[in-house]
């Protein structure tokens, strides 16, 4: 696809198109039923049923990531979103995210690690190679820093055909309030050759993603690494971090998507030249065809989303607000200067008008809004359109690319007033 044009194409309804009434029963029977249907289907396509085990054959590996699809939610993609979870939406009304209701994304598996004599080496085109020991870390100089924390696959299944991987929606964000000690000392310290171009950050953890093995490795270009904000933290909240989170050590890059801020640190090694990891030079890109190389996903894009108001209806999330004076609130950010507007929007993107911005807490932290909304019996499509001080601002639909990345436009919430 010519990229030009996938900037351009619709992805979704335009609107007031969209159908958001609440769900019903037949709604509900529809939706339990969607499984006979899809097996009904594979039956009279002459697909001959074999024996599996607990009704799902045990998927082969994978060497390559399946094309963007249309369809429901496969097996795989099933079992990724059981293991990486995102935020408890309605706790987004408090400063900094609970432990337990951060989003998480894990790539293989959670190493069993302890922080007695842990250590990290520091490598490569330095004059001084350096052994950091987690107890040395935490004698030097200590910052306290909130920091978003947001996965590059944010918006994932709000495009179609969505790509294949984890599905998020608008979940996979949340801010801790970490503790470390900052990156750039340490590397001046280890002094940086004049040829030195990226750092690479090794984590603990190891598996198979395109047919490789290989560690979860990330590079920051030396410029990146070396500003002020990029830390080793060994704490959220005040406690050790949790093992999902990178205990007991990882690199925060707060202006990055969270692929940057590697968990269960390794190793850090400093090169000469561009890394080519599969994780770099694979993954976490904006692609628009299979022969498209694409460039590669680094500072957050400007985004806002809503505390869900009122209560949602259990299986679709649909809100159920009363009617009057309704105090919406939300949180913003970016990777790119600071949010200086925000506006809410209560009738399907139809109109906008301009919340009120609260300042910051601290320099990476996210930003809270609020709006007075007059509430009106009946259904309605709200959301909020952030932006930044650069200039940029959230789109009205997702831009579609293959890998499903950086998909921030204005989500919709549907909501009945009664």
């Amino acid at each position: 696809m010519d990229p030009d044009a996938a900037r351009t194409q619709r992805t979704e309804s335009e609107p007031g198109d969209q159908d958001v009434r609440g769900p019903t029963p037949v709604a509900r029977r529809r939706f339990l039923g969607l499984g006979v249907a899809a097996a009904g289907a594979v039956a009279g396509a002459g697909v001959v049923a074999e024996k599996a085990f607990a009704g799902h054959h045990p998927p082969p590996p994978a060497s390559d990531r399946p094309p963007p699809a249309h369809g429901l939610v496969s097996y795989e993609e099933t079992r990724l979103a059981f293991r990486n979870h995102g935020i408890h939406l309605e706790l987004l009304d408090q400063p900094t995210t609970p432990l337990a209701s951060h989003y998480q994304l894990i790539h293989f598996d959670v190493p069993s690690l302890r922080s007695d004599g842990y250590q990290v080496t520091l490598q490569g085109a330095v004059n001084r190679p350096l052994t950091l020991r987690l107890a040395d870390l935490k004698r030097r100089p200590i910052v306290h820093q909130e920091a978003v924390l947001e996965c590059a696959g944010t918006g994932r299944s709000y495009a179609h055909p969505r790509a294949i991987y984890v599905p998020w929606f608008n979940e996979d964000i949340g801010m801790f309030r970490y503790t470390g000690t900052p990156l750039a000392p340490i590397l001046r310290e280890a002094g940086l050759k004049p040829e030195a171009t990226e750092v690479v950050f090794t984590g603990q953890d190891a598996g198979w993603d395109l047919g490789i093995r290989h560690h979860f490795e990330r590079a920051l270009p030396i410029d990146e690494a070396m500003l002020d904000g990029v830390i080793l933290a060994w704490e959220a909240n005040g406690q050790p971090l949790l093992p999902a989170h990178g205990f007991p050590l990882r690199l925060i890059v707060p202006t990055w998507y969270g692929m940057a801020s590697v968990k269960w640190l390794k190793a850090i090694t400093v090169i000469d030249h561009p890394f080519q990891g599969v994780q770099q030079a694979q993954v976490y890109r904006m692609t628009f065809s299979a022969s498209d190389a694409g460039r590669p996903i680094q500072k957050k894009l400007v985004r806002s989303t809503l505390v869900p108001p009122g209560e949602p209806e259990l299986l679709s999330r649909h809100r159920f607000v009363r009617a009057g004076r309704q105090q919406l609130v939300g949180r913003a950010w970016t990777g790119t200067g600071r949010i200086t507007r925000v506006q809410v929007t209560t009738d399907n993107l139809r109109t906008f008008q301009d919340a009120v911005v609260e300042p910051p807490t601290s320099r990476f932290a996210w930003q809270r809004f609020h709006f007075t909304w007059n509430a009106t019996p009946g259904e309605h499509v709200i959301g909020s359109r952030a932006t930044d001080s650069e200039g940029h601002v959230q789109p009205l639909r997702p831009l579609w690319n293959i890998q499903g990345m950086e998909q921030h436009a204005v989500e919709r919430v549907g909501v009945r007033v009664f």
